[in-house]
């Protein structure tokens, strides 16, 4: 099938393209008109955060709800334990039982 290797050319050669450089600029042109856009959240609302995450620490959490520091617990150990596991398991798989050590 002549088209289907035509058809893989053209992915590859456009796959190519759009990972390299295109990539690296929209992902960085993106964050930069973001944080224009928004007036640098991330650097004006610092305080804020910090604030909002340590207010509830050592104190309990209203009934039938959980803390702000709670909630960052929960999301940090979802993102951070899940990608432990599956680099433990694939270094043990293809590095053998040495690989945790």
């Amino acid at each position: 099938m002549q088209w289907l290797d035509s058809l893989n050319d053209i992915v590859n050669v456009v796959n190519n393209y759009l990972w390299s450089y295109v990539l690296i600029a929209l992902l960085i042109g993106l964050g930069l008109w973001f944080t224009i856009r928004t007036k640098f959240v991330q650097i004006r609302c610092l305080g804020e955060m910090f604030r909002l995450v340590g207010e509830c620490v050592g104190s309990a959490p209203r009934p039938g709800h959980i803390s702000t520091f709670q909630a960052f617990c929960v999301s940090t150990a979802s993102r951070v334990g899940v990608g432990n596991i599956a680099g433990i398991a694939i270094a043990v798989v293809l590095g053998g039982p040495g690989a945790v050590f």
